[in-house]
């Protein structure tokens, strides 16, 4: 070995200034390191909370006879029994109804009604945690 070769690896992150072991540098990279690896964590970490899917349940289903025939026109209402809102809406001409952009942490009440005659009120959880829920509505007959 020549009197000119350390016998130190070198062990810093820049080698412009000097070839020999410093402890101060070493610390500072492992630093750096650590920052690194953290923010690289944390950027994941927000690109999956991005990627998570809805934000909003989705209710929607038929309005139904007793002899599963649709009923278009029915009149459709949804409470939210959290702030006392009311939506209504008509089902199309097959029957089908849906309601979008709901509010996952509140209750909901769901019922319908065609020529002064209603539907069970049917509820949606808060504690259901599916996205999309289909809910059909059965109107009995007339005086029944």
């Amino acid at each position: 070995m020549s009197a000119r070769t350390p016998l130190v690896p070198v062990l810093s992150c820049s080698s412009a200034r000097s070839s020999r072991f410093s402890v101060r540098r070493f610390c500072r990279c492992i630093v750096c390191a650590v920052f690194t690896v953290v923010w690289l964590l944390h950027a994941s970490g927000l690109a999956a909370k991005k990627q998570k899917g809805p934000t909003t349940k989705t209710v929607s289903g038929m309005v139904l006879d007793k002899a599963d025939n649709g009923i278009g026109g029915a009149e459709v209402t949804l409470k939210d029994l959290h702030t006392g809102k009311v939506l209504a809406i008509y089902a199309e001409a097959n029957g089908q109804y849906q309601f979008t952009d709901l509010d996952p942490h509140h209750d909901y009440e769901i019922k319908a009604t065609f020529k002064g005659v209603a539907s069970e009120a049917r509820q949606v959880s808060s504690f259901d945690t599916r996205w999309k829920l289909v809910l059909n509505l059965t109107i009995p007959p007339p005086g029944s």
